[in-house]
């Protein structure tokens, strides 16, 4: 009992820290500010594949900065992203965060890194991805993100949130970047520390 006591002290420590230091200077504006994207329920139902080896080279890019999100690293981040890449998290309508280009996308990642310190491993798992074919430089996708916590003293991951995560992607000088990521948590009261 004690043990399980320990651990929601954690976890409510690690909300409140991350909703004080990421959205507390803008709580009232984050409330009235709409997102930038609305998902709509048959968004990407049908979609039109890119080509083969332009889906590999999404998917590994998926990979990669998932990894890197896993490792609380943000290098190699830097050159996943396009100058002008957008980071979003929305509840319902709602913005709770939102940076825009590359230095404020990586400062962000930093802070959450920084946060996250040394209490637990966090995985983000990915699935379900959806691609779609916008024209030959642009793809958008749709994935179901599922992020657990290993905290050193239990032996079992705790669920620290489930989500729909909206990306564009293009293609720079050859290579497929990031154009927009936009995290939304199906939970209201974790969004706050969605990361």
């Amino acid at each position: 009992m004690r043990k399980r006591h320990s651990v929601r002290s954690q976890l409510a420590a690690l909300a409140l820290a991350a909703t004080a230091g990421l959205s507390l200077a803008s709580s009232a504006e984050a409330q009235t500010t709409q997102c930038t994207f609305m998902l709509r329920p048959d968004y990407l139902r049908t979609v039109q594949n890119p080509a083969l080896s332009d889906r590999q080279e999404i998917m590994d890019l998926l990979h990669r900065y998932n990894w890197a999100l896993d490792d609380s690293s943000d290098q190699g981040v830097e050159n996943m992203l396009l100058d002008g890449a957008t980071y979003e998290t929305c509840a319902g309508r709602n913005q709770l965060e939102k940076k825009t280009g590359k230095a404020q996308v990586i400062e962000y990642l930093k802070q959450i890194n920084s946060l996250m310190g040394d209490r637990g491993r966090r995985r983000h798992i990915e699935s379900n991805t959806l691609l779609n074919l916008v024209d030959k430089d642009t793809v958008e996708g749709k994935s179901t993100i599922v992020v657990t916590i290993q905290f050193a003293e239990i032996e079992t991951p705790v669920l620290d949130y489930t989500a729909t995560m909206i990306t564009t992607f293009k293609r720079d000088a050859g290579t497929w970047k990031f154009a927009m990521v936009l995290v939304l948590p199906d939970g209201p009261k974790v969004a706050l520390r969605a990361r």
